[in-house]
């Protein structure tokens, strides 16, 4: 990694946190820079950015508020054992 790449691919990932290292190698590429995108994040490491995605919150819009109590009045008298036969996403 040459001193004139890193400071361009920082400034890059400041812009735009959730870049990843395969499109940083692209763009670096197009600055006639070729580095492999192991090396891009051992840089990016040590510069204290890590490579970690934040947690996806759900969106609970009205809308989305409404349709899940519509869902619940809906499925209100619904017995025991149908629910069983469920498979939940958290099992």
């Amino acid at each position: 990694m040459t001193a004139r790449a890193q400071p361009r691919m920082l400034n890059e990932v400041k812009k735009n946190p959730r870049v990843s290292a395969r499109d940083l190698k692209k763009s670096l590429a197009h600055a006639n820079i070729s580095v492999d995108e192991s090396t891009i994040r051992k840089t990016l490491n040590k510069n204290g950015v890590h490579g970690r995605t934040p947690r996806r919150k759900p969106l609970l819009s009205r809308k989305n508020i409404a349709a899940r109590l519509k869902f619940a009045k809906e499925h209100l008298d619904v017995p025991q054992h149908d629910w069983q036969n469920i498979l939940w996403t958290d099992e």
